[in-house]
């Protein structure tokens, strides 16, 4: 009974103590974002570690210290903008930085299953979104209406509305009313976001909970923090979006090479080449020019400018908890497919999203909020098209993470006129991947694009009849394979055990526990290298009908690191200093078997001793120092701080 006693009282000292390491107040988390700014805004920017051992870390979970709801602006990076590293912001971003649905679950399910304390609402000066809602007010206002370039976009300007016509009656004009309206919008989004949702409330009441305004300057890059205002006024009037111009972007193919570089940088963990100085801050004051869209999920394990070593200015992000497409994120690509000459979409899932495993342990017989029950409904159609396949657990996640990023694609191709236009005239593309948050990987699916007649019905848990098409030309990929074979049913097991196997229980976002620990780097089931050279064909040929250039860019080149041989290849040419990528990836691949090696042992039996027990290998002793250890490493961390 004492010894039970003993390891109990272990056992709390060790989770108290990293617990008080992992956990800050809302007001330390406030005043952490507020130095990383102050480094970014000198250009005294702290590398952050974003090596294979952070990613093995991250792969057993995440804990955010804050959430920061942006707009997808190429130039409002939040992770490059408060100098934080993978694992430390939950991103939500969507044009205009609007709360529908979506977004609203996204910041939920961080402040309740991740205990994050604090919400960042941050707009950002010379906002597209919001001099588009201010052009359209003032046309209608002088009688010049004009139709909308889509449903979508329209929607989007609408919940920016109230903003603009709440500064109006200052009698502000020009830049003057922008900047009313920009710090408007996002003291009006902080509150609503706290209106719509009693859990967020029930958090704030009590302390564990903040949610704060700031608006980020783009020549300075300073963050000016923003004081709380009133719940919003009802919105008034919509007029019609003014019809705008489609500027011409870099080709399709030339912006996918330029992200794959970045890319095998960020493997190699060599040094960041993005752009962050005050110069290019300058430059980007006058307008953006993002060489591509990514839509990705708000996990803060997840950050684009990160994965691709891109700097400010080069990447327009819209990121929402499972990478789902609602009418706001459909907006926010059109926007930036027309109006900034973005040519490229990347709808990039990721491995252990909990969204996706949400949606997998039957979420109807639960009790959730309406904003994420429509989330998940979102969801749910992709991985009710794997479930005949009989895998279960996280084998029916990971199929149904790939299946979900292939139907967003095929759904915005389905849905918006102006994709699917841009696509005709080979001045944009859309393509789906899957992150690896354990090694780091990319894995590019296929995407058979195909067109659909009619745009169909936006209803969340619906599948499109584009989707549906495409799903059933493109059947689901196995786990163990990145190509277009359709899942073995007998691989695991009839579809009707699947159903009867998964435990009723309450609804949990978190990671699903991996019995063998996080995945070695090299050693994934997705990172085979007999499949290596399969996607680039696949994918070459996709990109042969958009520019003769880019289809055949030696494919022949297998990129363990990129699952993709021509992105390995094409790049190492197409972009500025990547010729020594070959050299770095050889030393990589060496230590990559190094690491499947020591994966292997560590499942391998352990060898039989009969002789006593050593003290130190006494499990109580162990947890005892491994509490001592945490709380030497939290004075450490400290002390760098300082």
């Amino acid at each position: 009974m004492n010894r039970m006693i003993r390891w109990a009282a272990a056992f709390l000292a060790f989770a108290t103590t990293t617990s008080l390491v992992a956990q800050r107040t809302p007001d330390e988390a406030l005043r952490a974002l507020q130095e990383g700014n102050r480094r970014f805004a000198a250009d005294k920017s702290i590398a952050q570690p974003l090596g294979e051992g952070v990613r093995r870390t991250l792969a057993r979970g995440q804990s955010p210290f804050a959430i920061v709801l942006c707009c997808a602006d190429s130039r409002v990076p939040p992770e490059l903008i408060f100098n934080a590293g993978l694992g430390e912001l939950f991103v939500v971003r969507v044009a205009g930085h609007t709360c529908d649905p979506e977004t609203l679950a996204s910041i939920e399910y961080a402040v309740d299953h991740l205990n994050t304390s604090l919400c960042v609402v941050l707009g950002h000066e010379s906002c597209g979104a919001v001099a588009a809602t201010v052009g359209q007010i003032e046309a209608q206002q002088h009688e010049h209406p004009e139709p909308a370039e889509s449903h979508a976009i329209q929607q989007l300007l609408e919940q920016i509305e109230p903003a603009v016509r709440k500064v109006q009656v200052r009698d502000l004009g020009g830049k003057d009313l922008t900047d009313a309206a920009e710090e408007e919008h996002a003291q009006l989004t902080a509150t609503e976001c706290l209106r719509r949702s009693p859990l967020l409330r029930r958090f704030a009441q009590v302390g564990k909970f903040k949610m704060v305004a700031a608006r980020y300057h783009l020549q300075s890059g300073e963050v000016e923090w923003l004081p709380n205002r009133p719940l919003p006024a009802e919105p008034g009037a919509k007029p019609k979006l003014a019809h705008g111009t489609v500027p011409m972007g870099v080709p399709p193919h030339v912006a996918l090479r330029m992200l794959q570089a970045g890319h095998r940088r960020f493997l190699g963990d060599g040094a960041q080449a993005g752009d962050l100085t005050a110069t290019r801050r300058e430059q980007l004051t006058h307008g953006q020019h993002p060489l591509a869209i990514v839509l990705t999920c708000a996990d803060s394990r997840v950050a684009p400018e990160h994965v691709f070593d891109a700097g400010l200015g080069e990447l327009f992000v819209i990121r929402v908890a499972g990478n789902t497409l609602n009418d706001d994120v459909l907006a926010s690509i059109e926007y930036a497919a027309s109006h900034t000459g973005a040519s490229l979409l990347v709808v990039m899932g990721h491995t252990r999203c909990g969204a996706v495993t949400a949606a997998a342990g039957h979420p109807e017989g639960q009790q959730l909020s309406s904003a994420m029950r429509s989330l998940l409904a979102r969801i749910e159609p992709s991985v009710e098209k794997v479930r005949p396949s009989g895998a279960t657990g996280a084998d029916l996640v990971e199929l149904a993470i790939r299946t979900n990023v292939q139907r967003a694609v095929a759904e915005a191709r389905s849905r918006s006129a102006i994709l699917r236009h841009l696509e005709d005239e080979g001045r944009f593309a859309m393509l789906p991947t899957v992150y690896d948050i354990a090694t780091g990987d990319l894995a590019w699916l296929k995407d058979a694009n195909e067109r659909a007649e009619a745009a169909p019905s936006p209803a969340p848990a619906g599948e499109t009849s584009h989707g549906a098409a495409h799903g059933g030309h493109d059947a689901a990929p196995s786990h163990s394979e990145h190509a277009t074979d359709a899942p073995k049913a007998d691989k695991h097991g009839a579809a009707s055990e699947h159903h009867g196997a998964v435990p009723e229980k309450v609804l949990d976002w978190g990671d699903e526990d991996d019995p063998h620990g996080a995945p070695a780097h090299g050693a994934d089931p997705h990172g085979d290298a007999k499949h290596a050279g399969k996607t680039p064909t696949e994918h070459g040929a996709h990109l042969a009908t958009k520019d003769p250039h880019g289809a055949d860019d030696g494919h022949g080149h297998a990129d363990t690191h990129d699952k993709n041989a021509a992105h390995g290849a094409a790049a190492a040419h197409g972009a500025e200093g990547e010729h020594g990528a070959h050299g770095e990836h050889g030393a990589h691949g060496a230590h990559d078997a190094h690491d499947a090696h020591g994966a292997e042992d560590e499942h391998a039996e352990p060898p039989t001793n009969n002789a006593a027990p050593s003290a130190w290998t006494d499990p109580i002793v162990l947890v005892g120092i491994s509490g001592v250890a945490s709380l030497l490493l939290a004075a450490l961390v400290a002390v760098l701080k300082k």
